[in-house]
């Protein structure tokens, strides 16, 4: 059976789960109102979310997230936004804040496994809002994290020599061939140390639905090389990438659950796919023992919050606690998470409260931590105590 026939087996199988409100006394509060706070600047508003989470070569935990004063935080006076948007925005809730340079990129550290954190100081802040930034690790040590600018859609790359103490402030942007570019990270480091990075945005000015873009580096992140483009009468965004043992690419989007799989490193996709499933904000993981993990927020009612999919066969099949949802992360949340696994094997996810599209969101807004682990048998998590 060829790989083209495959991508058509999407699937959930059912694993029935008894939900409880675990989540509560496992999920740790990293950043609250009060607690944690990203340093004052103007047109800050108590956003923060958008979190990634990266473990460094010396064993550090690495957590990073966009920080503004609502859902989007675009610099001020607003431009290069219709004025029908920004009205419609007002209308949910986004507040009339003076903020020069917009939103901008926060970085918290840890030295003992999540147990404790620092108070959060700026990554990076260009005069534009800087969105979900995402870090790699290469081998030799050196961090690339990727995000992206708004309104001005790029996507953008900075470095950190230094175990990520500190980062590169002038960033390099990835844009052509597409008219416009974001992505939600992190880049994928390759078997040679190279990197590949899924991005989405309209390929040109009018285009009815964006496109998957996949770029590669072979400098470390100071170069990218567009590789091809993954399209779809139907949104696609928010892509989640990840590399299997066997060396196929896996990709999964934003809101179909679409999935496309490569055997040339990116080069050419299968046709997408869809899960049974509507979705937000899918990453994917895969584990060194092979499994299949994507973590996402859900459209599903009442099945909503932060759920997992698990494949144990590369992303062909999937496990979930219904024909059309995943296992049960946090129920209470609005979503947007990455993670990474620790030595142990269990996996620390890093994802936040609220998604900030009304001022009392944008004002109440946390980050939080999680450990859990994926059972062995790829039917289910378990999610385990805060340390």
């Amino acid at each position: 059976m060829n790989l083209l026939l495959l991508a058509f087996l999407q699937t959930i199988a059912v694993v029935p789960e008894v939900e409880s409100k675990v989540y509560e006394q496992a999920r740790q509060i990293l950043v609250k109102p009060g607690y944690k706070q990203p340093k004052p600047y103007p047109g800050y508003a108590g956003f923060v979310g958008w979190a990634s989470v990266v473990r460094t070569r010396t064993g550090a935990l690495l957590t990073m997230f966009s920080s503004g004063y609502w859902h989007a935080s675009p610099p001020t006076p607003i431009k290069s936004i219709t004025p029908e948007d920004v009205g419609r925005w007002r209308k949910m809730g986004m507040p009339d804040v003076q903020a020069p340079r917009g939103g901008r990129a926060e970085i918290m550290r840890s030295e003992d496994g999540g147990r404790t954190w620092t108070d959060p100081v700026p990554m990076i802040d260009t005069e534009w809002d800087d969105r979900a930034p995402a870090a790699a690790l290469l081998p030799d040590g050196t961090l690339v994290a990727s995000f992206f600018t708004y309104p001005h859609a790029g996507v953008a790359i900075i470095r950190s020599f230094d175990d990520g103490k500190t980062w590169e402030q002038k960033p390099i942007m990835i844009r052509a061939p597409f008219h416009d570019l974001a992505t939600d990270g992190p880049p994928i480091v390759m078997p040679d140390g190279s990197l590949l990075l899924a991005t989405y945005g309209k390929e040109k000015e009018g285009d009815r639905y964006e496109a998957i873009g996949i770029f590669a580096s072979k400098d470390r992140g100071q170069t990218w090389q567009y590789l091809s483009s993954i399209r779809a009468q139907q949104e696609m965004t928010e892509p989640g990438l990840a590399r299997l043992k066997d060396g196929t690419l896996v990709l999964i989007t934003r809101s179909e659950a679409a999935v496309s799989f490569s055997k040339d490193n990116g080069r050419t996709w299968t046709e997408p796919r869809n899960l049974p499933t509507r979705i937000f904000d899918p990453w994917l993981l895969t584990l060194r023992d092979g499994k299949l993990l994507s973590i996402h927020g859900s459209y599903q009612r009442p099945q909503r919050g932060l759920r997992a999919l698990i494949s144990n066969d590369g992303g062909r099949t999937w496990n979930g606690a219904g024909p059309n949802y995943g296992f049960t992360v946090d129920p209470t949340v609005y979503g947007y998470s990455r993670g990474v696994e620790l030595p142990d094997g269990s996996l620390y996810i890093v994802y936040q409260a609220t998604g900030g599209h009304t001022t009392e969101d944008a004002r109440s807004m946390s980050i939080y931590g999680m450990r859990l682990r994926v059972n062995k048998d790829g039917r289910g998590i378990t999610t385990l105590p805060a340390r």
